[in-house]
């Protein structure tokens, strides 16, 4: 049994990166633990970068049972999103499995 919140995320973030490494994913996990280290996220929004073979980008933010806001997400689809770069929210969700948001020019759009 997970009691840390920390590990929960770990454990749901580990299960993404397997998955999308079996899809031919090269995921970085790019957030950052410690004490002193104020922003933990990659541009305060993403978990996980991953690169595909055939020159996709995700930018990842992994969340447990609701999504984060979505504003920011989109604003940073709108500006740096591009044909080959994504932005990411998966959302794990105990018992379904994952809800998937992209964002693509600021509109968000649910992947099933």
């Amino acid at each position: 049994m997970i009691k840390h919140p920390r590990a929960k995320g770990n454990a749901v973030q580990l299960k993404l990166i397997k998955e999308l490494e079996a899809d031919g994913w090269l995921v970085a996990k790019v957030e950052q633990h410690g004490k002193f280290i104020k922003v933990k996220d990659m541009y305060g929004l993403f978990d996980l970068l991953a690169i595909h073979r055939n020159g996709d980008v995700r930018f990842i933010q992994v969340t447990c049972s609701r999504p984060h806001k979505h504003g920011l997400y989109e604003v940073f689809s709108k500006t740096y999103a591009k044909t080959y770069i994504g932005v990411y929210q998966y959302v794990w969700i105990k018992y379904k499995g994952w809800k998937v948001f992209q964002y693509v020019n600021g509109i968000r759009c649910l992947e099933e």
